[in-house]
């Protein structure tokens, strides 16, 4: 039996969520292109991911991306005032947010592998 893809997946993540959604999909046997990218306010490096599913299997690729990629809040340590005057500085924990994507679908019409 020949695979026929019928949905391509276009996930764009941010790097740090990158190797554990390519261990998870490989888990799951899901075939995907891996691209480095950048963009963003700040040109964060993120990583593209193409799949390339069978429509049967997109739920469970959905849920995979959203649970390894989604937002979340983390404490993380402030780091030292640029533009303030020198003395004592008091390391304080902040919450910020981290992770999240952005995910395309788009039909396949036509499909040729050589």
């Amino acid at each position: 039996m020949i695979f026929t893809p019928t949905l391509l997946l276009i996930c764009v993540v941010k790097d740090q969520d990158a190797g554990k959604l390519m261990d998870l999909l490989r888990e799951k046997g899901i075939s995907f292109t891996k691209l480095a990218s950048t963009g963003g306010f700040l040109r964060e490096g993120n990583t593209t991911f193409l799949i390339g599913i069978d429509e049967a299997k997109k739920e469970e690729v959905r849920k995979i991306i959203r649970e390894t990629c989604g937002h979340r809040e983390e404490m993380v340590e402030a780091s030292m005032p640029v533009n303030e005057p020198l003395g004592p500085f008091v390391p304080q924990r902040v919450k910020v947010t981290k992770g999240g994507g952005v995910l395309f679908e788009i039909p396949i019409h036509y499909y040729e592998k050589f």
